[in-house]
């Protein structure tokens, strides 16, 4: 599908996020007691789409530390999704390809988290292939620690917990959504859609406990050689292929051989065509409704980004379901 606009679509500066300066005396104060330490310097991250803090913390004495804040009563959606991962991050075994959780504070109706400061950069985008394989391998890595999910992180919602939320083509086919967000020729297509999105709570299935939100801004290639996944705020169980699936749609959409991928790749290869099919069919749903949502003023490019991913979903569905 690559025609350019993976060259020319932000991965970085897609986020709207607080300065250190800007968060309330109070958290700073508790943060740097936390630390035992004053912060000199502080790097905001700008990726990914939420509004909550995000910073690189640099402390007197040189040491560094990565926090993320969120308060509930500026109705951030962060706060919950911080809170979640707090939880998680604690509980995730010795294993998971994940930077290390250090602690987590609440002050006032913040939810403030601390983890490991990796040096580190991102992928780069369009993806290069061997730093896709290390992810993909990474991806295995994970589901092999993860699988069955360890006790202490259940109870975790289920394929079956996110069906209502992965049913665009079905609510399309009933006439309570708008088919016309579809583009091209999948307009016509709908009935045939929403049979296979049916399928994918079943098809999707499994014990694994899979990230569920595997993207390039949410993977560190540390310069220690280690690949980490970050964000572990979406758990869900699931079949143990089904991240790998999700971000392969982004390499399908930079011009990459998905398919290939799909068929050698140890954890895709002996999973069944239509089981696949049904969960980016889904997956696809998901992103034409999302992108036809309002702009979020927090998250100005998160619209734009979901059309990509709707494109390059929609696009490996032409190739797969000729």
């Amino acid at each position: 599908m690559d025609d350019g606009r993976a060259r020319t679509l932000p991965h970085r500066a897609t986020a709207r996020r607080p300065r250190w300066d800007e968060l309330p005396g109070d958290v700073r104060a508790a943060v740097e007691s936390r630390v035992g330490a004053r912060v000199v310097r502080a790097r905001t991250q700008d990726a990914g789409f939420t509004e909550g803090f995000a910073s690189r913390l640099e402390l007197a004495g040189g040491t560094r530390v990565f926090v993320k804040a969120a308060s509930a009563s500026r109705g951030e959606h962060a706060h919950a999704a911080y809170t979640h991962e707090a939880h998680v991050a604690g509980l995730l075994p010795q294993g998971v390809p994940a930077p290390r959780f250090l602690w987590t504070l609440d002050v006032d109706d913040w939810v403030v988290l601390a983890f490991e400061d990796v040096e580190s950069t991102t992928p780069r985008r369009p993806w290069v292939p061997d730093e896709l394989a290390a992810v993909l391998a990474t991806l295995e890595r994970a589901a092999q620690v993860l699988t069955p999910a360890p006790e202490d992180l259940l109870p975790l919602d289920t394929t079956a917990d996110l069906d209502p939320h992965l049913s665009f083509w079905r609510r399309c086919a009933v006439g309570e959504a708008d088919p016309g967000l579809a583009p091209g020729p999948w307009r016509h297509r709908v009935a045939e859609l929403a049979a296979l999105e049916s399928r994918c709570a079943d098809a999707a299935a499994g014990d694994t406990a899979m990230h569920f939100d595997v993207r390039d801004d949410n993977v560190l290639l540390a310069t220690d050689g280690r690949v980490l996944i970050c964000d572990w705020n979406w758990l869900q169980l699931a079949a143990p292929w089904v991240d790998l699936v999700g971000l392969l749609v982004s390499a399908h959409g930079d011009g990459l051989d998905a398919e290939h991928l799909v068929a050698t790749h140890p954890l895709t290869r002996d999973v069944p065509r239509a089981s696949i099919d049904a969960f980016l069919v889904a997956l696809a749903g998901y992103f034409v409704d999302a992108a036809g949502q309002p702009p979020v003023a927090t998250s100005p490019w998160l619209r734009v980004h979901q059309a990509w991913y709707r494109d390059a979903a929609l696009d490996w569905l032409t190739v797969r379901l000729h």
